[in-house]
């Protein structure tokens, strides 16, 4: 007869036996379930640091500039209220693009040109603020206007920025006779510091601009009657004396040409130049070889001189004359 204690300790050895027999498979779920979590994990914060890393990447790439905040007219003036600072694509920033540090340079100035809320200003879209002509002077130089005509202006080709000489035209105060005039370098080397109304300053920012800006030459539009330079104060006096003295002419010079000239003319040097031209003119021509041969042609006799190849061939360069008579 089979007792309950009997019955129990077999149940007991069948579950002892199926534990043993489960027990890998249980573990192999656990670690497949813990390397599971483990590879989310990594993944999740693999995704995080390529995040990261592509966001800084980017960042990198951009600069900021300064937008509007709204829509801005031509003749608009800037003001803080109307801007804003926002981040772009380096690779597409404009060169000419305003950096949040310099735009205090522009604040109070007029924008020539029209700009859609969110695009990049740009220094190009403002006014180039008026300076006064005296601020463009050097210290201990004085800017000194002497008027023009065709043929003072180079034709009207001189232009603010060129670099000329004054030519001084006027009487020989040593001698009252025919041929008294003199001419005489009175400064050299002298930048022009404006012609008319328009500034070398001036000039030489329109220079800049690309050909098909407008106003790109202002000398096409206009001309001018007065040229402007500045010199130290001795040398204005003297050009200043100059004008009542006698003419000035304007002799234009290269940029890069620093030679100065030593030297003038007058008068009496001019007559003597033009005189040793004119003895050369007057002077009776070298006198000319008398040998000539006769021949007879048709009956009669006729003297002419023979031809270069025939006396040649008469008088060989080697022979002696006297030893052929």
């Amino acid at each position: 007869m089979v007792t309950s204690n009997s019955t129990n300790n077999s149940r007991f050895a069948k579950l002892a036996i199926g534990s043993r027999r489960a027990a890998p498979l249980i573990a192999a779920l656990v670690l497949g379930a813990i390397a599971a979590v483990l590879g989310w994990y990594y993944l999740k914060t693999s995704e995080h640091e390529i995040q990261q890393n592509l966001a800084s990447e980017v960042e990198r790439q951009r600069s900021d500039v300064v937008v509007p905040v709204q829509d801005l007219r031509p003749g608009t003036v800037l003001t803080p209220d109307l801007i804003a600072q926002r981040r772009v694509p380096t690779a597409y920033l404009h060169s000419d693009s305003i950096q949040p540090g310099a735009i205090e340079a522009y604040i109070g100035r007029q924008l020539t040109v029209g700009v859609a809320a969110g695009k990049p200003l740009l220094a190009g879209f403002f006014s180039t603020p008026q300076k006064l002509f005296s601020e463009e002077l050097e210290r201990g130089v004085r800017a000194v206007t002497i008027p023009v005509d065709e043929v003072s202006s180079i034709s009207g080709m001189l232009r603010a920025g060129d670099y000329i000489d004054f030519l001084f035209i006027g009487d020989n105060a040593s001698e009252r006779q025919t041929g008294d005039s003199v001419v005489v370098p009175l400064l050299q080397d002298v930048v022009v510091r404006a012609t008319g109304q328009i500034t070398s300053e001036q000039f030489a920012e329109l220079r800049k601009r690309p050909d098909g800006a407008p106003n790109g030459d202002p000398y096409r539009q206009r001309t001018y009657t007065t040229v402007t330079v500045a010199l130290p104060p001795i040398d204005a006096q003297r050009l200043i004396l100059a004008q009542k003295m006698g003419k000035i002419v304007a002799a234009l010079r290269n940029a890069e040409d620093r030679q100065h000239i030593a030297t003038g003319t007058d008068g009496r040097d001019l007559t003597n130049y033009i005189e040793s031209f004119r003895k050369r003119l007057i002077e009776p021509p070298a006198k000319q070889s008398t040998d000539v041969i006769e021949y007879i042609v048709g009956g009669s006799g006729s003297r002419s001189r023979p031809q270069e190849p025939l006396a040649a061939l008469l008088a060989p360069p080697t022979a002696d004359r006297s030893a052929l008579r």
